[in-house]
């Protein structure tokens, strides 16, 4: 595949996860968690842009398997702490392995330096939003207790291929 059609695939990777939060944060009934998320859909969303006016503003589809999870946590538990773990530690370390494979991936047609410096700029902000998520999830954590639900998302990605990244 083309290094354009590898960018094309990264800019419904990066759709997804800003809709995926977008969507996420109303349905959330703790306010830290929906702040949280919302904050990082605006992060996220700046990188989106970036990258979809890099490409010409050409219309991409959010990837269906990172908005579902979202929709999916969203529903199982209406405080959104399972939305931000979603965020920190399923979707998010993903698009980051997707990134980063993007960036540095060999071959005949490689990422030019705009590429690699648009993906770089695209990771900066994933962590971002991850780490604003972590903070949040951090302060609503009860001990001993995690989000339920998490294990049967992370299955149903891997399960659709989606073990290590989105690509």
């Amino acid at each position: 595949m083309s290094a354009a059609g590898r960018e094309r695939g990264l800019l419904e990777v990066l759709d997804g996860l800003y809709r995926g939060l977008g969507e996420a944060a109303p349905r959330a009934g703790e306010d830290a968690a929906a702040v949280a998320l919302y904050e990082a859909a605006r992060t996220v969303g700046a990188a989106t842009l970036a990258w979809r006016e890099r490409l010409g503003d050409e219309p991409a589809a959010p990837l269906a398997a990172i908005v579902e999870t979202f929709e999916a946590a969203a529903g199982l538990d209406p405080s959104g702490r399972l939305g931000l773990a979603v965020a920190t530690s399923l979707v998010g370390p993903r698009v980051l392995v997707s990134l980063r494979d993007l960036r540095e991936e060999p071959g005949e047609d490689p990422l030019d330096d705009g590429g690699r410096s648009a993906s770089a700029t695209a990771s900066d902000a994933v962590v971002a939003a991850i780490w604003r998520c972590a903070r949040a999830a951090g302060a609503l954590a009860r001990e001993g207790e995690g989000p339920d639900g998490f294990a049967e998302l992370a299955r149903r990605l891997d399960d659709d291929g989606y073990g290590e990244s989105f690509r």
